[in-house]
């Protein structure tokens, strides 16, 4: 009997840490605090001087299908899911995608959201991040904010 049991244990114990991904420490997955230099993947975007970095992570977002290429749409763009100027690199294939441009091309207060392979609008994590990071996208989801701090 104990030695079921501790079978039994171990197998909740495996799917515990299967079912939370592995990860040792979800520090690096917290969003920005207040105050705090927008660096992180959940915002989408950090902000260098006069450059806006989008930076689209593998692991932030829930999919289904192998990504091999990912779009920055949004109002900048006519939100055009296929724009080839504003699509994303993964340089090192790391799954950590990014595109840079100009902040006078994307102002603060701009709406956006990464599209895979040109078919796929990612759904930020809306309870993962401070609602200025968000805005309603009319469709049952959330669009990413460039909240500029």
């Amino acid at each position: 009997m104990k030695r079921i049991i501790s079978i039994l244990t171990l197998v909740a114990a495996m799917f515990t840490f299967v079912a939370c991904g592995g990860e040792g420490s979800t520090a690096e997955a917290t969003p920005a605090t207040e105050g705090a230099a927008v660096s992180d993947t959940l915002t989408g975007f950090k902000i260098e001087g006069e450059k806006v970095i989008f930076t689209f992570n593998v692991k932030d977002y829930a999919s289904f299908e192998e990504i091999e290429e990912v779009t920055v749409s949004g109002e900048f763009n006519g939100w055009d899911p296929v724009a080839a100027d504003w699509q994303a690199t993964d340089d090192d294939g790391d799954g950590i995608w990014t595109f840079e441009t100009d902040l006078a091309t994307v102002p603060c207060g701009t709406k956006f959201k990464f599209v895979t392979n040109q078919v796929d609008w990612m759904q930020p994590n809306a309870d993962a991040l401070d609602a200025k990071y968000l805005a309603d996208d009319g469709f049952g989801g959330f669009n990413l904010v460039l909240a500029c701090e």
